[in-house]
């Protein structure tokens, strides 16, 4: 099970951390639409994983068992089929991205 969200004065709390964590996720969220619409199912697979871990150090359960949920769902079906997890994980990280600016 995920942890739950960063507790008050966790290393999240620095402003320093807050922003490289919101540059990475952009990053990752870019990375993981791009290997989507390449229909690059081993690369999408990689960077949800690398995001999910990313999101269990920061304690975003939420978002990070979204994307365990989506790597799932990717591992049985073909890319259509999961089209709505997606776009799930992506309102998710881009209102997670907010909450930390």
């Amino acid at each position: 099970m995920c942890p739950a969200k960063a507790s008050p004065g966790s290393f999240a709390r620095s402003a320093e951390v807050r922003k490289i964590f919101i540059h990475s996720c952009e990053a990752d969220l870019r990375a993981i639409l791009r290997a989507w619409q390449q229909q690059d199912k081993a690369d999408l697979l990689k960077r949800l994983h690398a995001l999910k871990g990313a999101l269990i150090v920061f304690r975003e359960g939420d978002v990070a068992a979204l994307c365990e949920y989506l790597e799932e769902d990717l591992r049985k079906h073909d890319l259509p089929a999961c089209e709505g997890v997606l776009l799930q994980l992506d309102q998710a990280l881009r209102d997670l991205i907010d909450s930390y600016k």
